[in-house]
C-alpha cells in the first residue's frame, strides 16, 4: 500500500557556497561551468543518519547554490555536498545550525576549517572540494586514474564525469588534476 508523505509548504533555504577544485578558473576566481551539487542533511549523532537532501546548480559566478529543504526539524546537522567528480565533503566538526524555515548561509570557501578534517585544497584565494573522484568511492586512486586516462585516449567529450576541468574534453589537464590529488592520497574524511 502506497503510504502518502507529508511534504510542508514551508521552505527552508540553505545558500552554499562552494567551489570544485577543477572548475575554478584561477584568473578571475569564478568556475568554468555550473553544475550539480547534492547537499545532503546529516544528523550531529553517530551513525549520522541523512535526514533530507536537495538538489541546487552550482552558480558559476557566485559559487552558490540555493537548496531549499521542507521536512527537517530545527536543530543542528551536518552538511554533506556530493559531486559528480569530487571527494565527498561534510562541513566542520560539530554540526550547523539549522531553523525550521529561516534562510542559512555557509561557505565552504573562506577556510578549510569550514570542512570536517579540514578536507579542502585552497587553489588561488579559495578553498575548494578535490576533483577526481570519478567512481564516488571517497578515494581518489588507481582506478579514478584508469577512467580519465581511458576517456582521455579515446578523445571523450561532453558532460562526462571524466572532465575534471569542465572544459567538456577530457585531456591532460584532467590527467593532471587527478593525479596530483592520488599523489597525496586525498581521501573523503568524514566523524
Amino acid at each position: 500500500m502506497y503510504k502518502r508523505q507529508y511534504i510542508s509548504s514551508v521552505i527552508t533555504q540553505i545558500n552554499l557556497t562552494t567551489a570544485i577544485e577543477g572548475f575554478l578558473n584561477t584568473s578571475n576566481n569564478t568556475l568554468n561551468i555550473r553544475d550539480t551539487v547534492l547537499l545532503y542533511l546529516r544528523n550531529i549523532n553517530s551513525p549520522y543518519n541523512v535526514i533530507d537532501s536537495a538538489k541546487s546548480v552550482i552558480d558559476s559566478l557566485t559559487l552558490t547554490g540555493n537548496f531549499n529543504f521542507r521536512n527537517t526539524a530545527s536543530g543542528n546537522y551536518y552538511y554533506q555536498i556530493k559531486h559528480r567528480n569530487s571527494i565527498e565533503t561534510w562541513s566542520k566538526n560539530g554540526g550547523e545550525s539549522y531553523t525550521f524555515g529561516g534562510v542559512m548561509n555557509y561557505n565552504f570557501t573562506t577556510n578549510a576549517t569550514q570542512a570536517y578534517g579540514n578536507n579542502l585544497k585552497l587553489v588561488n584565494t579559495k578553498y575548494c572540494t578535490y576533483s577526481g573522484d570519478i567512481d564516488q568511492d571517497g578515494s581518489i586512486d588507481a582506478a579514478d586514474i584508469s577512467l580519465v586516462e581511458n576517456d582521455a585516449g579515446n578523445n571523450v567529450s561532453g558532460y562526462v564525469s571524466t572532465d575534471i576541468t569542465g572544459d567538456n574534453y577530457v585531456d591532460a589537464g584532467d590527467l593532471s588534476i587527478t593525479d596530483n590529488n592520488l599523489i597525496t592520497n586525498v581521501i573523503k574524511i568524514v566523524p
